[in-house]
């Protein structure tokens, strides 16, 4: 198994203790390499836990610009014509990049917003248990959004590359949004990394949205690992159906084995995160260790 596998912070901050030293002690007993960090329910200081991992066989696997579990993204704005609304977008990249310096892991995931769109929006989450995502409902929202797309698009560009050559410390990986106006579809992150070409901008891959995308007709989940796997930086593994995103592993539409054969074989472990719905209960956890560790992951 050429991985290390991080265990979510949204999730761990709900079900863990409040105690710094205590929640990463935890973490380790529930045999993680460490946290990947996410904004979620319950804040953390993120000083102190790096304080209190500086001795221990603790790492920190990525930071997520905003939390998954969230119907509006903290960056949905980046692809907005408002310039209020793109520097809203820019401060939440910033704050994930200052936090990342604070805990030694200079790997951010970002998704690159949504498009704007004219009129009122009945439903665009994809993890909306309550939403029927019927084919003329995701045809009807698509092609309002495919109107704003190319704008959208150059906005985009143009804050990563802003984004990406401010701080070069930083190693930036686009992903997947829940959102089905999000910029993020297949061609339109092939067209970011055309445009893009000479900045060092790396891909994560959003499994459950992925898994998602694919139930509702639109791309099928290899295509993205086809597209960007020689960019792949690492995984968030919750699983995605009808009933939800981040769901354990094995509950939903996700192709396990897929993702196990875009693991590199040699060179550094990719970090893998187990990203859950903050109601899975602790109970699942055993089960869903069994379930990853059957396919390597």
């Amino acid at each position: 198994m050429h991985v290390q596998r991080f265990l979510a912070s949204a999730w761990a901050s709900v079900h863990g203790p409040s105690d710094p030293r205590r929640l990463l002690v935890n973490v380790l007993e529930a045999r993680f390499a460490g946290l990947a960090v996410s904004p979620g329910p319950r804040a953390l200081d993120w000083a102190a836990l790096g304080h209190a991992a500086a001795d221990l066989p603790f790492r920190f696997g990525a930071v997520r610009a905003t939390y998954p579990g969230a119907e509006h993204s903290g960056l949905a704005g980046m692809a907005s014509a408002k310039d209020g609304e793109r520097q809203a977008a820019a401060k939440v990249v910033h704050a994930a990049a200052a936090i990342a310096r604070q805990v030694k892991c200079p790997l951010v995931v970002i998704d690159p917003g949504v498009i704007p769109v004219m009129g009122d929006v009945e439903g665009e989450d994809l993890g909306d248990p309550s939403y029927d995502w019927t084919q003329p409902r995701v045809e009807a929202l698509t092609a309002r959004a495919k109107v704003g797309r190319n704008g959208a698009l150059d906005r985009v560009c143009r804050e990563l590359f802003q984004l990406v050559k401010s701080m070069p410390d930083i190693e930036f990986c686009l992903t997947q949004g829940r959102s089905l106006r999000s910029v993020a579809g297949l061609a339109a992150m092939q067209n970011i990394y055309e445009d893009l070409a000479n900045l060092r901008l790396g891909y994560w891959h959003d499994a459950a949205v992925c898994a998602r995308r694919h139930q509702i007709g639109l791309e099928a989940q290899g295509e993205w690992l086809e597209s960007f796997g020689n960019r792949c930086r690492g995984m968030s593994l919750g699983d995605g159906s009808s009933d939800g995103l981040y769901l354990p592993p094995g509950a939903g539409g996700v192709d396990y084995s897929l993702l196990a054969t875009y693991v590199p074989r040699t060179g550094s472990p990719m970090p893998v995160v187990l990203e859950l719905d903050v109601a899975i209960p602790p109970a699942e956890l055993p089960g869903i260790r069994s379930c990853l560790d059957k396919f390597g992951l």
